[in-house]
């Protein structure tokens, strides 16, 4: 492909991530499935420079209010181009391919970006956020503010968890490494590799024959935590795609029972090829309704761990979705912290005494964190905290990584994506 038509496949699948029906990620795979002729440096240069646009939206629009162009894909794209200093007037022609010519005014008006430094803009503008989110991040992430934030706009690395139930996990690096993926250890979960390297684990044999997943390292820290090693029953309440479904299956060995549920059938059944090809036989599918539907009395005092995999702002999976901010707003968040609430009610009462509640979020707010454990406590007077660091020695031979009660990982300090985890025990 030509430069000029790279860069319209840019704008097209921007304007495909405006519309805000699809992830970037999944609106990227089905565009390249139906263009076969991009070559794999086509490919690479246009998702960088999609997920780079998307992660310096908010400035590239600011940019273009300053000299009055309407943000529109084609805008952030061409402002972009000009900022990196190509040359537009070759890449902006109308040719076939190629985007729309560029018009007069937008020729008189690139000249006039050097006149306008971001670094004035406001703070929600500079850090890539929404304006009404500002108080919310500012009281949940405190001195660590900015190097929070910087980080959330970082590129994410690609994650793979090794599968505890494959014969050769002790070998997985250098089964890897054999098919052309340099892999390390994660820093503190045991079955984490991570590769700098962006790779499509689809058609790896390792990943085909079960040997690894993609999960993000604190999300598998998560399934962990929840220690569902030797348990008859647990319940993945809020399943979705199923990674910690799959993570607590091969820490259970297959045994016992694991329940995954989720509201979308759709979403839950889509799990099945990765059980499959996982080896995992212990995990149950059940689509539920809500989160008290009826069907959930049955397992009242019985389930010795409920793992809540809340529904959230997803503020701390931002590095990698870059463009899921501008799709939350401040109503949707309300009915989410709702939601939450409701889940962790519902499931206290399936979880048996001495048994577990553990409540987690891909979020940074205490709002959806900290406040939602104080609010459960005081209406669950027969539930107490674990401490995380008392669950981390239990299970293994290193320091715990967090300060306090709770599992709170942030992308600066633990090189992951943002995770806050609470482990809640029935006393009676």
């Amino acid at each position: 492909m030509k430069p000029a038509a790279r860069l319209q496949s840019v704008i097209e699948l921007l304007e495909a991530v405006f519309e805000g029906k699809r992830p970037a990620d999944a609106l990227s795979t089905d565009y390249f499935k139906a263009r076969r002729y991009a070559g794999s440096k086509d490919r690479r240069f246009i998702n960088t420079r999609l997920y780079e646009t998307l992660r310096n939206r908010a400035k590239l629009g600011w940019l273009a209010e300053q000299v009055s162009l309407e943000a529109t894909p084609r805008t952030l794209v061409l402002i972009d181009a000009a900022l990196k200093e190509e040359d537009v007037q070759s890449l902006f022609t109308g040719d076939q391919y190629a985007p729309e010519a560029l018009s007069a005014q937008e020729i008189g008006t690139l000249a006039l970006l050097s006149d306008h430094d971001v670094t004035n803009a406001p703070d929600p503008i500079r850090f890539e956020y929404p304006e009404w989110l500002d108080k919310d991040l500012r009281e949940s992430l405190g001195e660590h503010f900015e190097e929070v934030i910087n980080a959330l706009n970082q590129e994410a690395p690609l994650d793979i968890r090794i599968n505890a139930l494959h014969p050769d996990k002790a070998k997985a690096v250098e089964i890897l490494k054999a098919q052309n993926i340099e892999a390390e250890p994660t820093p503190y979960s045991p079955w984490g590799l991570r590769s700098a390297k962006k790779v499509k684990l689809g058609g790896i044999k390792a990943y085909k024959e079960g040997l690894i997943d993609i999960q993000d390292e604190g999300s598998q820290l998560i399934s962990l935590l929840t220690q569902p090693k030797d348990c008859e029953l647990v319940m993945d309440f809020c399943a979705g795609a199923g990674g910690k479904t799959l993570a607590m299956a091969a820490e259970m060995e297959n045994k016992g029972a694991l329940y995954a549920l989720d509201i979308s059938p759709t979403r839950l059944y889509k799990m099945r090829p990765r059980l499959e090809r996982a080896k995992v036989s212990n995990v149950h599918l059940h689509p539920i309704k809500a989160e008290n539907d009826p069907w959930l009395k049955q397992f009242e005092t019985r389930l010795d761990r409920v793992l809540i995999d809340a529904p959230c702002s997803g503020v701390g999976s931002w590095r990698r979705a870059p463009e899921s901010r501008w799709k939350m707003t401040s109503e949707l968040l309300e009915d989410l912290i709702g939601r939450q609430e409701r889940i962790l009610d519902s499931s206290a009462h399936l979880v048996r005494p001495g048994g577990y509640v553990v409540y987690a979020t891909c979020s940074l707010l205490k709002r959806e964190n900290e406040d939602q454990i104080a609010k459960f406590l005081t209406s669950h007077d027969n539930y107490t905290v674990l401490p995380v660091s008392e669950a981390w020695a239990d299970l293994f031979d290193t320091e715990c990584p967090f300060e306090g009660e709770f599992m709170q990982m942030r992308p600066d300090l633990h090189k992951s994506d943002g995770f806050f985890c609470a482990i809640l025990q029935r006393q009676s």
